[in-house]
């Protein structure tokens, strides 16, 4: 493969993530308004859903966001029936923040057609090509946490 060459593909590699995360933006997009909630309450229960019943404080550590504004998110989300906090078993101070059902739910109707689509098309994969697109996401997701606290600190003022 000639430089040239290589260059070019990694430009088109770059624009096509680029695409596929507009492409996941606009769904989540019109998915939050199908289950009247905000972008900030989506991401936030997308986090609880991939890392499971979890504090308040953990959340706004994992989401970035202030202690208050997790209070507005949660109240917002358990009022909609999405969310629920509880006491913690083993410690009775503590509130654990988990999904209710209806997420389920509602949920497995918005995304469950596009996971089993997804998961259809990696099966048709060979092992080596599966391990490459694992190795090349964590590398991507990877990049973006180090650059995270950086751009948090950016000021334009």
């Amino acid at each position: 493969m000639s430089r040239e060459s290589k260059k070019e593909l990694i430009e088109e590699v770059i624009h096509l993530a680029r695409a596929q995360q507009a492409a996941n933006d606009a769904l989540d997009e019109i998915a939050y308004q199908k289950l009247g909630i905000n972008r900030t309450d989506g991401r936030c229960l997308d986090i609880v859903q991939n890392n499971g019943p979890m504090t308040a404080g953990r959340l706004a550590e994992l989401s970035g966001l202030t202690t208050a504004a997790v209070t507005s998110v949660l109240d917002r989300l358990e009022k909609a029936g999405y969310a629920r906090r509880v006491r913690d078993e083993n410690d009775r101070r503590q509130v654990i923040v988990e999904l209710t059902p209806l997420t389920a739910e509602r949920g497995q109707q918005i995304w469950g057609p596009l996971g089993e689509e997804a998961t259809a098309e990696m099966e048709r994969r060979p092992i080596e090509q599966l391990k490459l697109v694992r190795d090349f996401l964590r590398a991507g997701r990877d990049v973006n946490e180090r650059h995270l606290e950086r751009v948090r600190n950016l000021s334009f003022e």
